[in-house]
């Protein structure tokens, strides 16, 4: 057999005669000799031809039924199994053939049979009836023919081989099968964790697009939505109740900057969790069917209240919150108490879009707010009205700046011992083209909100200094000094000093010439950038006043910490002093302790001949009023300062 031959030619011979055995590996060598010989002589020859394969076949020996069983049962369990059994028919006093053949096959059931019988009663079907087999067996009869015994080794080796073949083939394809269908399983198994994974990937973008992902709380998105189903709703029926809170914590911006966004972000999540709780235990004669909370951004949350019994119930739920709402917080170490300002918007105004609602209840918000914070007002016709004109205020007022629609006037400064004019301060006006002359408090408000202070503010600070410095070359022998206003958004703002500086280099104005008024409220907000911020504008040598004393919070504390030079008594207390002795007592007051600290006092307000006499008798240093003279222009300002004394009672 060739070294490529891996074909199995292992034979097993179970006879109890010796002879037997040894007729048959006579014939099974023989046959291998001959094929070689024949091999030979066609090489010989240099031709082609026919010849039997040579066969080398590995035979064993079995002289009971019991013994080959024990040798197929080795060569099964040592992967080296026979390809065919010689099996004698009787083996005395052992197994016969049959039983022999039985229980080789229970052990192999490849293996391929060949009967040996010397009697005519075993007819070959008689033996294929007694083992109910026909594929896997032959029947040779003795004595032997020794082409027959060949024949039987050739083909039934052959057949056991190919059989071998055919089943390692289905074998390979069974596990190909079965390993194919274990990737398929697997790949299920992925598919299907791969698609829940999806959906719940899916699931996520969905509630994170119409959720807040602080507070957990449904966002705009969420709200519009629901807000469009009560607007559709109330189209069609007329009994159908609902509305809207807008709401707003009061100075969370101190929060934010004392104690730092964490704490900030706590308070909001906090608040969330108060509402939702606030809104379940509502007593069911003020609670909806349905309530929406979302959150919009920063401190604002908003409140669907879903199917009202009646309207009022909403301003029953907005104090209910504003009482949860208020209660001490507990962020980081930090006891923590806040106010809320609400707005509501109902559906009885008739609404179209969800977007109208929420913005009428944004004004209702920013109303409450204007009232002094820590209330609920509900949205009217006439807050609309308003917000219409603010916008429209603002619009124009743009235009303003743009178009040289601002003017200043000033107003004498004069002091009261001398009558001599001390200076002015530079008033801000606005004279609209169609309008005429808009009040102060109309656009002033909204400047400021809006941030538009600053580059009015910037504009009445070169102005003023370019007027100043034209006075100081007209009036050298007088030495004029300008107030102006500066605001808190202009202290905050970087950027403030540098424009000083350059307005002064610009129109070669003398800072010992120009004093700039701040407020209480200013001196409230006193931050480590505002004190750096004042410290910078005394540095220049622009004198520091505080302007509107007593109108906001005590500021007493603060004179001896900030560079204040003067102190200006608001109008108010001037007005009422011969009214209520208590406003002169106050006067009198804070003269003595601007005194005592070398502070000048200025009064606003002088407009009568007995307020003059009542200052002058408080040791008051400097008046200001419509008594001297209303706020002009500077060519009439020019004209005053011919006057000396005349403002002066005789003595």
């Amino acid at each position: 057999m060739s070294q490529s031959d891996t074909r199995n030619r292992r034979v097993l011979i179970v006879d109890d005669n010796e002879a037997i055995h040894a007729d048959i590996r006579k014939v099974l060598c023989r046959q291998a000799d001959t094929a070689e010989l024949d091999a030979i002589t066609a090489a010989m020859l240099n031709k082609q031809t026919h010849t039997r394969e040579q066969i080398e076949y590995d035979i064993d020996s079995a002289y009971q039924g019991q013994e080959g069983l024990a040798m197929v049962t080795n060569a099964i369990e040592d992967g080296r199994p026979y390809a065919i059994a010689f099996v004698d028919m009787r083996m005395p006093p052992g197994w016969d053939g049959l039983e022999t053949i039985k229980r080789l096959w229970e052990v192999d059931s490849m293996l391929q049979i060949v009967i040996c019988t010397a009697y005519s009663d075993h007819s070959l079907e008689d033996i294929h009836e007694a083992l109910d087999v026909t594929d896997r067996l032959l029947v040779l009869k003795k004595p032997f023919d020794d082409l027959e015994v060949s024949q039987f080794a050739c083909s039934l080796t052959e057949k056991w081989n190919l059989a071998s073949q055919n089943r390692q083939l289905v074998d390979n394809l069974e596990q190909n099968i079965e390993k194919r269908t274990l990737e398929l399983q697997q790949t299920n198994v992925r598919l299907e964790r791969e698609i829940l994974e999806h959906k719940r990937t899916q699931e996520q973008l969905r509630h994170d697009a119409l959720h807040d992902s602080l507070t957990g709380l449904p966002n705009r998105a969420m709200l519009m939505e629901h807000m469009r189903r009560c607007v559709e709703r109330s189209k069609g029926e007329e009994d159908y109740i609902f509305a809207v809170l807008f709401l707003d914590l009061d100075d969370f911006k101190v929060i934010n900057d004392s104690l730092g966004h964490r704490c900030g972000d706590e308070l909001l999540t906090a608040v969330a969790d108060r509402l939702s709780a606030c809104l379940h235990l509502l007593d069911c004669v003020a609670r909806p069917v349905k309530t929406t909370i979302a959150r919009l951004g920063g401190d604002e949350f908003v409140i669907l209240l879903d199917g009202l019994k009646d309207i009022s119930d909403a301003s029953v739920v907005a104090e209910s919150i504003r009482d949860s709402l208020t209660r001490p917080y507990h962020l980081s170490g930090h006891d923590v108490v806040t106010t809320v300002s609400i707005g509501i918007a109902t559906s009885l105004i008739g609404y179209e879009r969800p977007d109208d609602l929420l913005r009428d209840a944004d004004i209702a918000l920013y109303q409450a707010k204007a009232q002094g914070k820590d209330r609920h007002l509900v949205f009217d016709n006439r807050m609309h009205d308003d917000a219409m004109m603010r916008l429209h205020i603002e619009t124009e007022m743009r235009k303003a700046v743009e178009s040289r629609q601002l003017l200043l006037k000033y107003q004498p400064i004069v002091d009261m011992k001398t009558g001599v004019i001390e200076g002015f301060e530079a008033l801000l006006r606005w004279r609209h083209p169609e309008r005429g002359l808009i009040p102060l408090d109309d656009f002033i408000p909204i400047a400021e909100e809006t941030g538009l202070i600053v580059p009015i503010g910037e504009w009445v600070f070169r102005k003023a200094c370019r007027q100043s410095a034209i006075w100081q070359r007209k009036f050298p022998d007088h030495p004029l000094t300008v107030s102006v206003n500066l605001s808190s958004k202009q202290c905050s703002r970087a950027g403030l000093i540098q424009m000083i500086d350059d307005a002064l280099d610009e129109t070669d104005c003398d800072p010992g010439r120009i004093k700039l008024e701040i407020t209480e409220t200013l001196i409230m907000e006193v931050s480590r950038t505002v004190n750096q911020v004042l410290d910078d504008i005394r540095d220049r040598g622009i004198a520091l006043h505080m302007d509107d004393f007593g109108t906001g919070y005590s500021s007493l504390s603060y004179l001896h910490t900030l560079p204040i030079e003067a102190i200006k008594i608001d109008r108010s207390f001037v007005s009422n002093m011969g009214i209520d002795g208590k406003h002169a007592a106050t006067i009198q007051a804070v003269v003595t302790l601007a005194h005592n600290r070398n502070m000048k006092v200025i009064a606003e307000g002088v407009e009568s001949d007995g307020h003059l006499a009542q200052l002058q008798a408080l040791e008051c240093d400097f008046g200001q009023g419509f008594f001297f003279s209303e706020p002009i222009d500077a060519d009439q300002a020019e004209k005053l300062l011919a006057h000396k004394n005349q403002w002066l009672r005789s003595a």
